[in-house]
């Protein structure tokens, strides 16, 4: 019923344990430099002046602390993010390819009357002044030829 688990070594990554190496001497760096700064700038100061620099900051970061507890226990509830909501389009998830529906149907007559447009004076002008309409009368083409392919 209770069963010890068995101890699996962790894989070692070297490449991990580089980085952290470096992420914990950058760590000791900046605590060393701070350490430096604050000797230079506290080494002059006379026993007293330290004791009482010492109390003022251990006050005021005390009382800060105090207020910050008291003002979260005792202020009013707010929200400190409002989320709004995200406007999303209907058709977000639509590739486009879904225009061809499979009930539409082009008869015979309606092939060659676009066969016939084609052909004609009017379809490279219409064609310039129109260009959507270039796809349209594609797209009929291939409704038509896949019908005849079935």
């Amino acid at each position: 019923m209770f069963k010890k688990k068995k101890n699996s070594e962790l894989k070692e990554n070297p490449l991990q344990d580089k980085l952290a190496g470096r992420i914990a001497g950058a760590g000791i760096k900046i605590q060393s430099k701070f350490s430096n700064v604050m000797n230079k700038l506290f080494a002059g100061m006379n026993t007293k002046k330290l004791r009482i620099f010492l109390i003022v900051f251990c006050l005021s970061c005390g009382g800060y602390s105090v207020y910050l507890m008291t003002n979260a226990i005792f202020s009013e509830k707010q929200t400190p993010l409002k989320i709004d909501q995200v406007y999303v389009p209907k058709h977000f998830d639509k590739t486009g390819d879904e225009t061809i529906i499979p009930e539409t149907y082009v008869d015979e007559e309606t092939y060659l009357k676009i066969q016939a447009f084609k052909k004609s004076s009017y379809y490279d002008s219409t064609i310039r002044a129109r260009p959507g309409l270039l796809d349209s009368i594609a797209m009929l083409e291939e409704i038509y030829h896949s019908q005849k392919q079935k």
